[in-house]
């Protein structure tokens, strides 16, 4: 028995060895070409020259394969004609926007549309980070009596009550104030505004705020809801992103004027701003709730210029 069955086995390809036959190398053609994993500023150049060949079977199709770390991917399909079927040589151009790893991997398609290797190989783009993150900061709202972090630093991205941001009103870019909802059915609901300590008439009367050094913090008012979280997390990737966004924006507020719940800082809205040091940036609204102790506050994440 064991005589036969060793003389029926069928001897199948190893998985790891059978597209050998494709490789795939790398050429430094340009002063911005790479030819491995590299880590690239914002605003760089980037070339990647690269050949594909294949020793047994025509190539029909190469296609560039690159993911850039949000969940989405882009695939471009080149038709191979002619000797190019055996050895194809192209380049990828771009100019790095994104902060994180893009991937960019190359392989072939035989006539069959079936793929026949990618040389084992790929490189990663890096782009080194170029602005800052700030996530759920809590801004909660002024109450008379208490000290809430009414106030926040956009340099910083720390979150301040009224006693500690007296200290450092140098880095204090705005407050918030809320505005009760007087709709009928709406009266436990509360517009969330925000002001630079620049406005000429200040919100929030039980704060003296008259000795604090006034940066003069420009806004946007809010955008549409619609579309705002993919523009945050998709679009805003890198400082030159953020920047080439936020000046198509008018930006030149010094508070926003919702009256209504659902206006202002409401939930999904995406506002601009500009620092008085010229450092652009975007603040997205989480959401505009209570905490366990029934106390309002709007959570907002926060990405700004290096």
């Amino acid at each position: 028995m064991l005589l036969a069955f060793s003389a029926c086995k069928v001897e199948s390809e190893n998985i790891f060895t059978m597209f050998d036959d494709v490789k795939v190398t790398f050429q430094k053609d340009s002063e911005y070409a790479i030819v491995e994993d590299a880590i690239v500023n914002d605003g760089d150049s980037v070339h990647i020259y690269f050949t594909i060949t294949s020793a047994k079977e025509d190539m029909m199709t190469v296609v560039v394969d690159s993911t850039n770390g949000t969940g989405t991917w882009s695939r471009r399909e080149i038709e191979v004609t002619g000797p190019d079927r055996r050895a194809y040589s192209g380049v990828v151009k771009f100019k790095m926007q994104r902060d994180g790893k893009m991937n960019f991997r190359f392989y072939a398609l035989n006539d069959n549309n079936v793929y026949i290797g990618d040389g084992y190989t790929s490189i990663t783009v890096e782009g080194a980070p170029s602005y800052t993150l700030f996530p759920d900061r809590r801004l909660y709202a002024p109450v008379e009596g208490e000290d809430n972090p009414s106030f926040l630093s956009l340099t910083t991205g720390k979150t301040y009550s009224y006693s500690n941001a007296a200290n450092v009103s140098d880095q204090i870019d705005f407050g918030i104030d809320t505005i009760a909802d007087t709709r009928a059915g709406y009266e436990s609901n509360f517009a969330y505004n925000l002001y630079a300590l620049t406005v000429d008439e200040y919100p929030v009367p039980y704060y003296d705020v008259s000795g604090w050094t006034k940066r003069e913090t420009k806004f946007s008012a809010p955008m549409s809801a619609s579309g705002s979280y993919n523009t945050f997390t998709r679009t805003l990737v890198s400082s030159s992103k953020i920047e080439e966004i936020a000046k198509n924006q008018t930006i030149d507020k010094e508070q926003t004027d919702g009256i209504l719940s659902g206006e202002g800082l409401a939930a999904a809205r995406l506002i601009y701003f500009r620092t008085p040091e010229g450092k652009y940036g975007a603040m997205y609204v989480n959401q505009a709730t209570r905490d366990q102790q029934n106390r309002q506050y709007v959570s907002v994440d926060i990405k700004i210029q290096k």
